[in-house]
């Protein structure tokens, strides 16, 4: 008998054909379908009254009435989600036994981000831009004033705040650019695995804080990590430290990113993530707090000159697409062989659906 996986969103349809590449070609009884959010609702539900595996997409789940129209679906028995962040995901609120799973494959894309970031922020690039356009040549190699040189990354330490997939792809590139590095973890190491200096626990943090040039945030999004990066966080790092955020916003605290950017208590930040993001991307609506351009936070980073300011896009490229697809179809390709489920996250537990109505 057929199985069928459900892949819907733009993106899915677009890259489903990695799923029936590298998941249905091997598992001849499984066969992909597609559903592209075109609002046909009853062709969605024609695709989900007999699927087993469904995979989703960012605008699937954000559009009306999808999401509890998939937790309906009566023979779902795995879901996965083309990213890695779970700190949406209540298991209470999937039905019983649901297996879900997130997706690798972005950690390249997601680390060049990053160190790209910090090659911009020591090289100036948009300040020498600037001059260039203004005929300013002060800062031109033959001018012996200290103030005209930049800086450089040979030599300067990285603290990484989580050590998964995304981190060791920003250590082995920033080893690479001669810089050494350390991270903090959720669980204790024995050994530190190359290229770190070491590793520690979150009761570390102060220690890496002291000693990072950059401070790189790549950790979850859960109780212990919320708010983790704090006032007294930012008075423990060096008066020359940058911070770069690919986490999620709300591990450092909004207030006191903001106050210490602005009172220069620290030399700057990139922040690809946000406190709160526009309805509509393609048209952002005017920002709630003061109007004008649509900012992801209730301060006006936008207003800082030592930020670097991004719409939450490490990620997006058509490699990490490509990475992520791959890695749903490891995921479903151990789901078919009946072994541990790669990057399986949670099992739904039903708990919160007593008496709630799916629509």
């Amino acid at each position: 008998m057929t199985k069928k996986v459900a892949v819907f969103g733009e993106m899915g349809v677009n890259f489903a054909p990695i799923i029936e590449e590298h998941f249905a070609a091997k598992q001849k009884d499984w066969q992909v379908t597609t559903w592209a959010c075109d609002g046909d609702e009853a062709a969605r539900d024609a695709v989900l009254a007999d699927c087993e595996a469904a995979v989703m997409s960012a605008d699937f789940i954000l559009t009306p009435g999808n999401f509890g129209a998939l937790m309906a679906a009566p023979h779902l028995k795995i879901l996965l989600q083309p990213w890695v962040g779970t700190d949406w995901l209540d298991e209470g609120f999937l039905p019983k036994g649901l297996i879900f799973c997130n997706a690798g494959g972005h950690a390249a894309p997601m680390a060049e981000y990053v160190l790209g970031t910090m090659l911009e922020h020591a090289l100036e690039l948009r300040t020498m831009h600037s001059d260039m356009l203004a005929g300013n040549w002060q800062r031109a190699g033959r001018n012996a004033a200290p103030e005209a040189r930049h800086g450089d990354l040979l030599g300067k330490h990285v603290g990484i705040v989580g050590y998964g997939e995304i981190a060791q792809a920003v250590a082995s590139r920033a080893a690479a650019f001669g810089m050494s590095v350390s991270a903090v973890a959720r669980s204790k190491r024995d050994v530190a695995p190359a290229p770190l200096d070491w590793i520690g626990t979150q009761a570390d943090l102060p220690k890496l804080l002291a000693a990072s040039d950059y401070i790189i945030m790549t950790c979850d999004l859960n109780d212990e990590t919320e708010g983790m990066i704090d006032a007294a966080a930012f008075a423990q790092m060096k008066d020359t430290a940058y911070i770069i955020n690919v986490a999620r916003g709300e591990v450092i605290d909004e207030d006191a990113l903001f106050e210490a950017l602005s009172k220069k208590q620290i030399a700057g930040a990139a922040i690809d993530t946000w406190y709160r993001y526009p309805t509509n991307i393609i048209d952002a609506e005017p920002d709630p707090d003061r109007g004008g351009p649509y900012q992801g936070s209730k301060h006006d980073f936008n207003s800082l000159d030592n930020v670097l300011l991004t719409p939450h896009m490490a990620a997006h490229t058509f490699g990490a697409d490509r990475g992520r697809y791959l890695s749903i179809a490891e995921s479903l390709c151990s789901y078919a062989e009946g072994g541990a489920v790669k990057r399986q996250v949670t099992i739904g537990t039903g708990e919160n659906l007593e008496g709630f109505a799916i629509p």
